[in-house]
């Protein structure tokens, strides 16, 4: 019988390992300093995006369906820096080694124990056997080292647990979009139209009245095809052949005066303008920022991974990239190309 089961909240900024020496003894400096910045890093990573125009449509149904998997990746992240902590003060303490493994199994089953009693589950499932048999494992283990070697099966559940997280929230996004922008149509689209149209005729008006001065200056053809393009014209220019000066200087008012006119609703339309443009940029903001942040977890995810076997193999790994400037960069270069 299959039991599901998060076997640990470890997520976001595992970094770097140890500096190990021949002898297997574990240098946890680096691991312990490296905790620290998790939780400073960590902490940055969690913090909501910060509404301000799309405020009220956040409540829209396709974005409440992601909170329930955005902030179990928030307790993931305090996760990891707690596992990080634990690893580190079991090592630190004066027990032997197989005491330490034993405490390592403990933590390990109290976590699991914790997960299933708050129903933080997920879609891995792991056979009860293979869970008891991992435990005895880390408790049977000759060192330290052996012991954080043996949770390796475990360690790759949470990977790929979190990898099925991401997933998930990276396939809503777009429903996300589009409820958006189905909301801001709703209350915008009219008036996006209308204003549409209105920047249309204005083109067509001072068309108009470029043609218009042409033919008072000589180009009669001109004047031809103002009358066909603008049929409201013939009631001051009944005749484009035998148009007087009057007629035109009249035809010329009427375009002025409508122009005017344009423009004064154009003008009235632009606080609607501006909070429309507002909105569609806020979204596209916020859709970097869980690009960025997805990008930045399935990094991390691979790097604390690699690492969490090197600590075992007693390996001495290469410090690490700053993964979130990275990210950052490729983000905001991708965005460059698509944003002007």
């Amino acid at each position: 019988m299959k039991t599901t089961i998060i076997l640990l909240s470890l997520m976001f900024f595992i970094t770097g390992c140890s500096v190990f020496q021949k002898s297997r003894k574990i240098d946890m400096t680096p691991f312990s300093e490296n905790a620290g910045t998790l939780f400073s890093e960590a902490t940055k990573i969690s913090r909501p995006f910060q509404w301000k125009h799309l405020k009220p449509y956040i409540t829209i149904q396709e974005f409440e369906q992601v909170t329930e998997p955005a902030l179990s990746l928030m307790e993931a992240m305090r996760g990891v820096v707690y596992y990080s902590n634990q690893v580190v003060a079991i090592n630190n303490s004066k027990l032997k080694d197989r005491e330490k493994n034993r405490q390592l199994a403990r933590y390990i089953y109290d976590a699991m124990k914790k997960s299933i009693q708050n129903q933080k589950v997920d879609s891995l499932q792991l056979d009860e056997m293979g869970a008891r048999t991992v435990l005895e494992n880390i408790r049977d283990a000759e060192t330290y080292l052996d012991g954080i070697a043996a949770a390796g099966p475990i360690v790759n559940s949470v990977v790929l647990a979190i990898q099925s997280r991401l997933d998930e929230i990276q396939a809503m996004i777009d429903p996300i979009l589009l409820g958006f922008d189905r909301e801001i149509e709703r209350d915008y689209g009219a008036t996006r139209i209308n204003y549409m149209r209105l920047r249309n005729l204005q083109e067509q008006m001072m068309l108009s009245i470029t043609r218009l001065y042409r033919a008072r200056i000589g180009d009669k053809a001109e004047l031809d095809t103002l009358l066909q393009e603008n049929a409201s014209l013939t009631d001051y220019l009944p005749s484009a052949e035998n148009a007087s000066p009057a007629q035109l200087a009249a035809a010329e008012s009427h375009l002025l005066e409508q122009l005017h006119e344009i423009d004064v609703v154009l003008n009235q339309l632009n606080d609607i303008k501006t909070e429309y443009i507002a909105k569609q940029d806020e979204l596209i903001a916020w859709r970097i920022q869980v690009d960025e942040k997805i990008m930045i977890a399935r990094t991390v995810m691979t790097i604390w991974a690699q690492s969490h076997r090197n600590l075992g193999a007693g390996i001495p790994v290469p410090p690490l990239f700053d993964v979130g400037g990275f990210a950052t960069d490729l983000i905001g270069g991708a965005a460059k190309t698509v944003i002007p």
